[in-house]
């Protein structure tokens, strides 16, 4: 028992120089988009998370590791289809999953300050709203038939009627941060804000295609006849479940 005990004590002696040494921060926010219809206002929104980490710097590897985790927005407006907002980039490189929340707090050039260590401190002191252009937004998109990936289109944020018809628009997107919760508890949805999950009830397809583009090729190429489907895979939509 005595040594079950020092063995414990060691292991978590152990972590903490770690965690002390490589230090991590984790955010959850929610992305939400709101649009008219005819005059009618729709919502929708997805909580997503990311994980600033500090590495070693062994082996080359990058002094910042960056995860995150969540899916697609999928704005529905009715009759007119649904808009997906991804978690890739658009024109903004610091639009995707990964960096947008850095965008919306003002961090200069949308990335994490050094030395790392600080701009952890950082990202975890961050807390409330903020409102985002809608040209800083990810890739948005819509599919001319929901069953059929190959039929994606790129949308524009600012005249969403070009893609979906006359009497809609983009009106505001909003980023904000929300409860994390405690690992490993809110790594199985019992703490923090959940992440958005269930895309996959919209489009049943979508694990099919992992491995491969939207377009039925393995790989992307600039010579593909559809080239935004054959620039798009699941991991655009759902990621890191």
């Amino acid at each position: 028992m005595k040594r079950l005990i020092i063995a414990s004590l060691l292991i978590a002696g152990v972590v903490v120089l770690w965690m002390t040494a490589f230090p991590s921060v984790t955010v959850r926010y929610r992305l939400t988009l709101d649009a008219r219809v005819d005059g009618e206002l729709k919502t929708a929104s997805s909580v997503r998370e990311v994980t600033y980490s500090k590495q070693s710097g062994f082996a080359s590897q990058q002094e910042l590791r960056v995860r995150y985790r969540g899916e697609a927005i999928a704005l529905d407006l009715g009759s007119r289809g649904t808009l997906f907002a991804l978690l890739t980039k658009d024109t903004d490189d610091r639009s995707g999953a990964e960096w947008i929340v850095l965008r919306a707090f003002g961090f200069s050039g949308g990335s994490l300050p050094r030395p790392v260590e600080e701009g952890l401190k950082e990202v975890s002191r961050l807390s409330g709203k903020r409102e985002l252009p809608l040209d800083g937004l990810p890739m948005l998109v819509r599919f001319r038939d929901m069953n059929d990936p190959k039929t994606v289109v790129k949308v524009d944020p600012i005249d969403i009627g070009r893609s979906f018809g006359d009497g809609t628009k983009l009106v505001r997107a909003t980023l904000e941060i929300v409860p994390v919760g405690i690992w490993p508890l809110n790594s199985v949805g019992i703490a923090g804000e959940p992440i958005t999950t269930g895309i996959e009830k919209r489009l049943s397809w979508l694990a099919k295609h992992y491995d491969i583009k939207f377009d039925g090729q393995r790989f992307e190429t600039i010579s593909a006849s559809l080239r935004l489907a054959n620039s798009l895979a699941s991991g655009a939509f759902k990621a890191g479940f």
